[in-house]
Parts: C-alpha cells; sequence; structure tokens
C-alpha cells in the first residue's frame, strides 16, 4: 500500500500428485488371481501389482494361455486380447507382426510379444520403466513357473532362485 500498510496473502499448499504406479503393463484385469495382485484396482477394472517385474509376469502369463489357446495365431491372440470394442484392433494386430516379423509363434517368442504388447499399451516413458532389462527378464523368467495369489516379488524370487 501507499499508506504503508500490508497486505497477508495465505498461500495454499500445492498438492504435487507423484503419477500412480500400477505395476501393469499391459492392463491385465483385476481379479484373475495372479501373483503379486495387491488387491486394488485403477479405472475401475485393472489390477494393481506389488512389482514391475510381477506385471510383467502376468501380462507374460496371460499372453502365455493365449498363445496355446490359439496355436500361435497373433492375428486371434491380439484379437482376444484387444478386442475391437477396446481398441483399433487391426493395427494392433499389425503393429505386433511387424514386431515380430512373422505372424504365427510359440511359447519361445514369449519376450518379444510380451515387449510388443507393453510398447503398444504404454507411453514410451512408461513402457521403458518395465523394459530395463533387469525387470522385463525377471518378469519373463518369474511366469515360467507357477505362484500361488498372493505371492510376492520377494517370495517368488526365493522360489526363482532356488
Amino acid at each position: 500500500y501507499a499508506m504503508g500498510g500490508s497486505i497477508k496473502v495465505e498461500l495454499e499448499p500445492i498438492a504435487v500428485k507423484e503419477p500412480k504406479i500400477f505395476n501393469n503393463p499391459g492392463n491385465i484385469e483385476f481379479g484373475q488371481g495372479y501373483a503379486g495382485e495387491t488387491g486394488e484396482k485403477y479405472a475401475e477394472r485393472f489390477s494393481v501389482f506389488d512389482s514391475k517385474e510381477m506385471g510383467v509376469r502376468a501380462l507374460a502369463m496371460d499372453l502365455t494361455t493365449k498363445i496355446k489357446r490359439f496355436d500361435g495365431d497373433i492375428e486371434k491372440i491380439i484379437t482376444q486380447f484387444a478386442p475391437p470394442s477396446e481398441n483399433d484392433t487391426d493395427a494392433y494386430i499389425k503393429f505386433v507382426k511387424k514386431r515380430l516379423k512373422k505372424d504365427k509363434i510359440t511359447i519361445n517368442d514369449i519376450g518379444e510379444l510380451t515387449k510388443a504388447v507393453i510398447i503398444k499399451e504404454n507411453k514410451k516413458s512408461v513402457a521403458d520403466l518395465y523394459l530395463v532389462p533387469n525387470v522385463f527378464n525377471v518378469g519373463i523368467e518369474l511366469s515360467k513357473i507357477q505362484l500361488p495369489k498372493g505371492t510376492t516379488l520377494e517370495e517368488a524370487l526365493k522360489k526363482l532362485n532356488k
């Protein structure tokens, strides 16, 4: 003020929201009983996992089931994984086939298929968090062993290292 008064300004603290990490790079739906599920969900239908590794594991397990179910037919696998009611399934199929350079895959392609889905489902900055070798490779290896519902990453790693 010109008259020498003062104005008190109350500043509201700004809530800085950390981006919530759901550890679910494939948007696996809630309630399928995968090891590593926390029991929480996001967007009303997707499962939250206790770690990035367990999220990669769940995705790889889901895709492994679909490889077996559809005898490795990428078109059928992706049509079930990313149905036309929610996705541009044709573009998704083209993307995966181009990345894997084939139309038909086997269980041996699980790493490449999982990687392609993570890249397609996430922004690059998010996908990169899951594709770090020590996260991704552990998730893929864990997908090859059966773990009961409720198993944490820590418990799963003990089983893997036996």
